[in-house]
C-alpha cells in the first residue's frame, strides 16, 4: 500500500504553482472572514414562542403584561417563566377571539387544567422574546 510520500512523489513536489494557488485560495478566504465570523454572532436564535392569533387583541383589552400574557397562552412554561421546548413549539388550541374569556385565567374556562386543553403546531410563526434582529428572526419574517 502506497504512502502519502509515495504518492507525493508520483503527483510532484510542492512547486511554484502549487504555492501559488495555495497562496490565491488563502487570500480568497480571508476576503470572506467577516462572514465566517459574522455567522458566530448573526446565526443565534432567541428565545421565541408560538404567535397565536387573536391573543394580542385579548391581552390589550385586558391590559395584561407580557409576562401574564405568556403565563395564560403558552403551554410548558417552566420556573420563572423560563422556555422550554414545548412552549417554543406548540400552542394552545384556543380561539382567542371567543368573547367568553375571562382576564383574569383566560382558560379556567375551557379547561380544569391545563394540561387537558389540545395543543397545535406553530401554524403562525414564533414571536421572538429580545428586541433586535438576526438571521434566524429575518428568515423567520420572510416565512410569514
Amino acid at each position: 500500500m502506497p504512502t502519502v510520500d509515495d504518492i507525493l512523489e508520483h503527483i510532484g513536489e510542492f512547486h511554484l504553482f502549487q504555492k501559488q494557488t495555495f497562496f490565491l485560495l488563502a487570500l480568497l478566504s480571508g476576503a470572506f472572514t467577516p462572514i465566517y465570523v459574522g455567522i458566530v454572532f448573526l446565526g443565534f436564535t432567541p428565545n421565541h414562542h408560538c404567535r397565536s392569533p387573536g391573543v394580542a387583541e385579548l391581552s390589550q383589552r385586558c391590559g395584561w403584561s407580557p409576562a401574564e400574557e405568556l403565563n395564560y397562552t403558552v403551554p410548558g412554561l417552566g420556573s420563572a417563566g423560563e422556555v422550554s421546548f414545548l412552549s417554543q413549539c406548540m400552542r394552545y388550541e384556543v380561539d382567542w377571539n371567543q368573547s367568553t374569556l375571562d382576564c383574569v385565567d383566560p382558560l379556567s374556562s375551557l379547561a380544569a387544567n391545563r394540561s387537558h386543553l389540545p395543543l397545535s403546531p406553530c401554524e403562525h410563526g414564533w414571536v421572538y422574546d429580545t428586541p433586535g434582529s438576526s438571521i434566524v428572526t429575518e428568515v423567520s419574517e420572510l416565512w410569514n
